[in-house]
């Protein structure tokens, strides 16, 4: 009987340790990705009538990218939108 209670004691605490490890990744991960979601949505909000056709499309392209990326992979999203964001002239931020 002693066994089994000291053998549920280190299932139990290796399987919080588990949760305590892994919940801030998914915090961190649901933070990047609406960062990333929320970039995209300002940069379709940004006034760009002064850009240049050329420049425009690049940053457009660049933009989308970006915002493709913020489902599977936000860090990587966020730094193509912040590239979009500085070929127009604009603080990401």
């Amino acid at each position: 009987m002693r066994l089994i209670h000291i053998r549920s004691v280190v299932l139990g605490g290796t399987l919080a340790a588990v949760a305590m490890v892994a919940g801030p990744a998914n915090a961190a991960q649901a933070t990047s990705t609406e960062r990333c979601q929320d970039m995209a949505a300002r940069f379709k909000m940004t006034d760009v009538r002064h850009m240049s056709p050329d420049k425009l499309e690049s940053a457009r392209r660049q933009a989308n990218h970006g915002e493709k990326l913020c489902k599977s992979e936000p860090e990587v999203g966020v730094k193509a939108l912040d590239l979009a964001f500085k070929e127009i002239g604009v603080s990401p931020n």
